[in-house]
């Protein structure tokens, strides 16, 4: 064996930090970065134990030195809530995975043997662009269900912050979790499971020195955690056999007409019809599809739509997926969008046609076919962006939509787009997509002035409008600790008793906390 203390490398500070989107920025006390073990072990119990201990060396450090100690991935989070004035601890490096065997189930696990044959152990560091082709692969032959729309980020950085899904009939990227390995100080770690789910015998977390807990509240906590528990090093997945997508990008109908925000849109988007007007399918389909997403550009009149259809498709043995990264003349439009910011505070008239560019980064119009890890691929802004979501009931889709637009009408035009998903509910405590199903506005364009004055009304709109809403924790939100309350009420209680429970310490609690926690009453 190698000498691992070199695992675990050290950047003094203070040390300036910016997310991935250069929306958020701080002083950080330093940066801990672990690698994986050089002489690079098969992974499986000796090298996680071998990362664990890096891992705790770091959070030994934290503890004596009374830092903040938070961990992050790829820092995508457009909100505050990866930020400490601690140490923050860089787990990319740790990319491990492995199928998981049959035989190393408990035999109360209640899946299927479709559900078996998708279980995967990987580390808290895989991008969801490393596991995309791993688990699309021809030995695999998987598939992850559902994504965000991208795919830089981590897998623990996704679920941390509540990552949602775009399936019809699924629910959250963290959905796809069940079960977690957790460290939660210099000697202690956790292999937390549902106790309605039990997934592992027990030698697997005695393999890696984790006590063992079956709880359903305590793993919903989890799950969706703001990194507030410590940090996740690795989490069992459950994948599905691999599949393909027949994706539609369109803007007019069959009649040859723009799609408009019209009556037969509304409906479809309200009540996701998909029979009733064909004029609004793609050519030769019919049916429920597997993915729609209508985009709304609230500065024409009427406001445009642009949609996107995904059907299902079996898998062709002699399909090769191609991940490489496809740029359009303005996608994914870094040097524009951030050009274009600065001057939409200055000439507001150019908002119109900003809109239709912005939308352009997200759809091109035709179709393609191609495998999940195709469809959702690295397309992401890499200057400031604005973006938010709004989540609700899917019965109040349609006041949303309006409230928006008419939001849009009072203080714009406010350079952004509207973009329509649906998700199932998550069981996770502090998941936004609490209702079943959930309708999602994902409000993306340039991060400005007006953007961002935009954001700050929109929760009091909402609450005026008296419309139950959640937020993306990890977007531009206007979350408070009453906000909280109200929309989450007993859910918010069991996370914070679950946060004491597998961190008794106040101390502990406070090393893992963030003024992000502090200030939203989660601390």
């Amino acid at each position: 064996m190698s000498d691992d203390t070199t695992m675990l490398r050290t950047f003094g500070g203070p040390r300036p930090w910016q997310n991935w989107h250069q929306t958020i920025s701080g002083t950080l006390a330093a940066v801990d970065k672990i690698f994986y073990p050089p002489d690079r072990p098969v992974y499986g119990s000796p090298a996680i134990n071998r990362c664990t201990r890096q891992i705790q060396r770091s959070i030994g450090r934290a503890k004596a030195q009374g830092l903040e100690h938070r961990t992050v991935g790829r820092g995508w989070s457009l909100s505050d809530a990866p930020l400490t004035s601690g140490i923050m601890l860089d787990i990319a490096d740790l990319t491990g995975k492995k199928r998981l065997r049959t035989d190393q189930l408990d035999p109360a696990y209640p899946g299927n043997a479709q559900a078996a044959n998708g279980l995967c152990l990987v580390q808290g560091g895989n991008y969801i662009s490393e596991l995309n082709p791993w688990l699309e692969n021809d030995i695999n032959q998987l598939s992850l269900r559902t994504t965000g729309a991208a795919n830089g980020q981590t897998i623990a950085g996704a679920t941390a912050t509540g990552t949602h899904g775009s399936a019809l009939d699924h629910g959250s990227l963290h959905d796809h979790i069940v079960a977690i390995h957790l460290i939660t100080g210099e000697h202690e770690q956790f292999w937390l499971e549902r106790a309605s789910y039990p997934v592992m015998k027990e030698a697997l977390p005695q393999s890696i020195n984790a006590q063992l807990l079956r709880d359903d509240d305590v793993f919903n906590a989890v799950l969706m955690g703001l990194g507030a528990f410590g940090v996740i090093h690795n989490v069992v997945i459950e994948a599905r056999e691999r599949f393909l997508l027949k994706a539609y990008n369109y803007d007019k109908g069959h009649d040859g007409q723009k799609l408009v925000l019209d009556g037969a849109m509304r409906n479809r988007i309200a009540n996701l019809d998909f029979a009733s007007d064909p004029n609004l399918n793609p050519p030769n389909e019919s049916g429920k599809p597997y993915f729609f997403q209508p985009i709304i550009n609230p500065n024409t009149d009427p406001p445009e739509v642009l949609v996107t259809q995904m059907y299902e498709r079996q898998w062709d043995p002699a399909y090769r997926p191609d991940y490489a990264i496809k740029q359009g003349t303005f996608g994914p439009g870094y040097d524009f969008v951030s050009v274009a910011g600065q001057a939409l505070d200055m000439f507001s008239g150019v908002v119109p046609l900003f809109a239709q560019l912005v939308a352009g980064t997200l759809f091109e119009v035709g179709d393609k076919t191609g495998s999940w890890g195709e469809q959702f691929g690295y397309k992401a802004f890499r200057t400031k962006v604005a973006s938010g979501t709004v989540a609700v009931p899917l019965a109040r889709a349609l006041d949303t939509i309006d409230l928006l637009l008419e939001l849009n009408d009072d203080m714009g035009p406010v350079p952004l787009v509207l973009g329509c998903r649906y998700v199932r509910k998550s069981p996770a405590l502090l998941a936004f997509n609490r209702w079943d199903p959930t309708f999602v506005i994902s409000i993306d364009g340039v991060y400005n002035n007006s953007s961002l004055a935009f954001f700050d009304a929109i929760p009091g709109e909402m609450e005026a409008a008296g419309i139950p809403f959640t937020q993306h924790w990890g977007k531009t939100h206007g979350y408070t600790p009453q906000r909280i309350a109200n929309v989450y009420g007993g859910d918010r209680d069991k996370w914070v008793a679950a946060r004491t429970q597998l961190l008794p310490d106040p101390a502990q609690r406070a090393m893992f906390g963030n003024k992000f926690l502090r200030d939203l009453g989660l601390a």
